[in-house]
């Protein structure tokens, strides 16, 4: 029995632990922090942002639709750095900053995002270890913790 269990252990060490981040999830972070509801889809190259957004110009307020494409680009420790790729039907920093300028869960600065995944209760529940590496598949975010 102890065997197997330091198996698991060694292999935990050695693989790390997979946690899946859906995209329910992000959503879901997305609207408790901001009050935006957002539709969240991840595919095998992307993920895509699509809501909708109050804007104030001067002392109009305006509903506007808006589409937010993002690419994983790099990992620091618990953290991912996604760079905005593109975004519909224009690209307006007040919007990303809106969405994305939530330390310390997002933070935005010159096109790329920071999410911090150390501050989510599902990879809190691992106290230890760094972002070994991502895989972004149909719905998900799989991110894989080393020890």
């Amino acid at each position: 029995m102890f065997d197997k269990f330091k198996d698991k252990i060694t292999k935990a060490a050695t693989e790390g632990f997979a946690i899946p981040i859906t995209s329910k999830m992000i959503a879901g972070l997305i609207e408790k922090k901001t009050g935006e509801i957002i539709d969240v889809h991840i595919t095998s190259e992307h993920i895509t942002l699509q809501g909708t957004t109050e804007i104030k110009i001067m002392m109009l307020t305006k509903k506007v639709a808006f589409t937010i494409i993002l690419k994983p680009v790099q990992i620091d420790k618990r953290t991912i750095l996604f760079q905005l790729v593109q975004m519909k039907p224009f690209d307006i920093k007040f919007i990303n900053n809106k969405l994305f300028n939530k330390p310390p869960f997002f933070e935005y600065h010159k096109r790329r995002i920071k999410i911090d995944f150390n501050s989510w209760d599902v990879v809190k529940k691992v106290p230890v270890g760094q972002i070994r590496s991502f895989e972004l598949v149909e719905g998900a975010l799989n991110i894989k913790l080393s020890l």
